[in-house]
């Protein structure tokens, strides 16, 4: 490993992902065992990352127990991503009672395994091969039809996808109810 820059601006960096449970590091370690483009290597051994020491200190009384060949040390800054979330917004008609349509909202979003995180917003998280989103919906009923408004946010790809899987299913459905 090497810490050098390059003149194309790419280097060498280290990601730190913290997860909630077994399925969300499943997810991390397949990305980055799949990862084409680059080397991405686990280092051997172990990490820490030392604050406020001082470095020289430190490093001498490491090789002092294990040989030097054995210890990489890296000077690490945060970096900002250039990468920005999306949202879509998927509206449709329906000519049914908002129970109904309810009913199938609920419907489409089992189809893709969404997993309920608050009851009284109407918040979903779903994860896709595409990746993952949050999804909101709000029903409005006006004069015996029912507006169905799906608002999906996340990282691309997985918006986009998500949004026209939405679309097509509630547009089926309207016509459905003609």
């Amino acid at each position: 490993m090497t810490g050098e820059q390059t003149d194309d601006g790419e280097g060498t960096y280290l990601f730190v992902v913290s997860y909630g449970d077994d399925a969300e590091r499943k997810r991390a370690e397949y990305l980055f065992n799949n990862w084409e483009g680059g080397d991405i290597d686990a280092p051997d051994g172990f990490v820490r990352i030392a604050s406020e020491v001082d470095h020289d200190d430190l490093y001498e009384k490491l090789v002092g127990k294990v040989p030097a060949e054995q210890v990489d040390s890296f000077r690490l800054e945060p970096v900002e991503a250039d990468v920005d979330m999306q949202r879509h917004t998927v509206e449709e008609s329906v000519n049914a009672p908002v129970d109904t349509v309810e009913s199938f909202v609920e419907y489409i979003l089992s189809k893709k395994k969404a997993v309920l995180q608050s009851a009284s917003r109407n918040e979903y998280e779903v994860y896709t091969k595409k990746g993952r989103a949050d999804i909101t919906y709000r029903l409005a009923e006006s004069d015996g039809e029912t507006t169905v408004t799906m608002q999906v946010e996340g990282y691309p790809p997985a918006p986009e996808f998500l949004a026209d899987f939405f679309a097509t299913e509630l547009a089926d459905y309207a016509e459905s109810q003609q």
